[in-house]
């Protein structure tokens, strides 16, 4: 039985040896029971709240993160590890299945915002008045750069810290700084303009 300690349920291991992280990447590759059900506990519910995010659709949601899990299965054995948490490949896996994801909707001509078509047909006019700002908010955020919707889903969303969101991107942190201020600027702006109309 391999015991291999992986962080908080939220963390990404940044602070973790290279020796545990080289550890945990050879039981994976080894097909270990016990490391694999560990990591899938230990990631599947900032994975699934990742997806959900973008997707804004539960049950879709549900279904791409048992694909992340999948695929990392499958395809562990390319992995080789170089500093960065394995967690943060395991998060590039589900951010090319919810571009996926998307990309097939765009091609059926689905409507990719089922939220907004649900709460646009809700009666009561104090949750309609929550959801027009929840929907102005979720308007206001679809606008910025991936990137900088990235940082804030993954720092606000999924309660990374700002280092976390840099490891797992692959950026430097002043740089995940600036996208997150440069975000919240944008989105100042936005709802400000709104809020005046």
């Amino acid at each position: 039985m391999v015991n291999i300690r992986l962080g908080q349920a939220a963390s990404l291991e940044g602070g973790r040896p290279a020796a545990d992280e080289t550890a945990l990447v050879a039981a994976l590759k080894a097909r270990s029971d016990s490391a694999w059900s560990e990591f899938y506990d230990r990631h599947y519910s900032l994975v699934y709240r990742y997806v959900l995010a973008r997707t804004s659709d539960a049950s879709a949601a549900e279904d791409l993160a048992a694909s992340v899990f999948l695929e990392a299965l499958r395809s562990i054995n390319s992995y080789s590890f170089r500093g960065k948490p394995i967690a943060a490949w395991l998060y590039r896996i589900a951010r090319n299945l919810v571009s996926d994801y998307h990309k097939l909707r765009r091609r059926r001509g689905e409507r990719v915002d089922a939220e907004a078509a649900q709460a646009a047909s809700r009666q009561s006019t104090v949750a309609d008045a929550v959801d027009a700002a929840q929907m102005d908010l979720r308007d206001a955020v679809r606008s910025l750069k991936d990137s900088q919707r990235e940082v804030l889903v993954l720092h606000y969303y999924l309660g990374l810290s700002l280092p976390e969101v840099a490891a797992m991107l692959g950026k430097k942190e002043r740089a995940v700084y600036s996208l997150q201020a440069r975000a919240i600027e944008s989105l100042r702006l936005r709802l400000g303009a709104r809020g005046r109309k």
